[in-house]
């Protein structure tokens, strides 16, 4: 009989090759609720400052409780409406606070918003959001562009050696967090969910591109960001060669990279150019598409195209 804690009301079916367990889901924002003794709670009642008091220096955090512009959400404040009446209601109403969400110190456990990620880029909840860009984004794809950025050298150096380019790299561990969000996986570990023992990997180890490996050892490596990140690049380098040998310059291409990353393996692409009457190649898949619409967040999270 299933754990009745962890829900989840429905089942995704997927095309056999790319069938993934479905464990769960984050509890609802408000599936716990923390009542306070009236021992606990606390009055405050605001006062005017005497005549010859002098008025207090607004608080640092004042602009968190006043209300946005409106029609403009803002990215990385989010209030709470206070809709208990008593104490009854309060049990399954919002908390009624409003909370600053700079920084994991400041989440409490019940944080409605802490859902949206996958399971492998779970880390990028305890990073701070970026505070030096304009951009307006829902807090998942805001967490997510702090990891990015915070790997950013990391991306960056793999993607230098492998010529690839980086925005590529970093559409494959974006798209796997934000769209394809799972609880957990029986095939795949770490950033861009690399399947352990996909014939891709096993084709890119033979090929020279990067030492054989054993599953266990591939699965320990896998889990770091440096080894999924080497991982990723790697597979994307051996389809570009292949391309090249076709006559297809795909290093820069950011929808092709993406699309052949979650596509076929070196032998299928190889027959696939073989057999191509096209002059052109398409990217079509789910996530070259979202790439493609995605490029000024992938810039954001590392700079423009590097690749030569």
């Amino acid at each position: 009989m299933p754990d009745t804690s962890e829900p989840y009301d429905g089942v995704v079916v997927f095309d056999e090759s790319e069938a993934e367990p479905i464990v769960g889901r984050v509890p609802s924002a408000y599936a716990r609720v923390i009542v306070f003794d009236d021992s606990d709670a606390e009055v405050i009642v605001a006062r005017p400052p005497a005549p010859d008091e002098d008025t207090p220096a607004l608080d640092a955090y004042e602009d968190v409780v006043a209300a946005p512009p409106a029609g403009r959400e803002q990215p990385y404040r989010r209030a709470v409406e206070d809709t208990a009446v008593t104490r009854a209601e309060a049990a399954v109403a919002p908390a009624p606070v409003r909370i600053r969400t700079t920084g994991p110190e400041d989440r409490p456990e019940w944080w409605p918003e802490a859902t949206g990620i996958s399971f492998e880029l779970q880390d990028a909840w305890l990073l701070p959001p970026p505070d030096d860009i304009e951009t307006e984004l829902p807090l998942a794809q805001t967490q997510v562009l702090s990891w990015l950025r915070a790997h950013r050298e990391l991306i960056g150096a793999a993607a230098a050696r492998r010529r690839i380019d980086r925005r590529a790299i970093a559409a494959a561990i974006a798209w796997e967090a934000l769209v394809n969000v799972r609880s957990a996986s029986w095939r795949a570990v770490g950033p861009g969910k690399v399947h352990v023992d996909a014939a891709v990997v096993r084709e890119t180890e033979a090929a020279g591109y990067l030492p054989r490996r054993t599953s266990a050892e591939r699965q320990r490596i896998l889990a770091t960001p440096a080894g999924a990140v080497d991982y990723i690049a790697a597979v994307m380098a051996a389809k570009a060669d292949i391309a090249a040998v076709f006559g297809f310059d795909i290093r820069s291409r950011v929808d092709i990279l993406t699309n052949e990353y979650q596509g076929r393996s070196l032998r299928e692409w190889t027959e696939h150019l073989v057999n191509k009457r096209e002059t052109t190649l398409k990217g079509e898949n789910a996530i070259a598409v979202w790439s493609l619409r995605h490029l000024h967040y992938l810039e954001l999270a590392g700079g423009g195209p590097a690749a030569p």
